[in-house]
């Protein structure tokens, strides 16, 4: 009976974080700085990942959101944990490379990557 008590308390505050996109967005900011010892950095797991010339473009789920950056080109594969910090965001960019415009891209010039567990 304990542990029952304690399992459903332990997912008490998973449910409301999923529920507040505020706290979710928190939450997963929170592991992503675990994971990498990084307190300060926003990323997520990676989702797609292309390399063009000398970038690299990268899809990520943050939360919800699937999100893209782009940085120098860097070894990265889908399931890696990615983080950085101070990104610059763009909107609408169109990468002549790739014949494709981003609704938003950060741009990156540091991309610490922790390989899939």
């Amino acid at each position: 009976m304990k542990y029952t008590f304690v399992l459903v308390l332990g997912l008490l505050p998973l449910s409301a974080q999923a529920a507040d996109n505020q706290e979710g967005f928190q939450a997963t900011r929170q592991l992503t700085g675990e994971l990498l010892n990084d307190k300060e950095s926003f990323g997520g797991k990676v989702i797609d990942t292309m390399d063009v010339a000398d970038y690299t473009y990268v899809q990520f789920a943050h939360g919800k959101e699937k999100l893209w950056l782009a940085t120098s080109k860097t070894k990265v594969k889908k399931g890696d944990i990615v983080s950085f910090t101070d990104p610059t965001t763009m909107h609408k960019f169109h990468s002549k490379s790739l014949n494709r415009t981003f609704d938003q891209i950060y741009f990156v010039s540091t991309l610490n990557v922790k390989t899939k567990f």
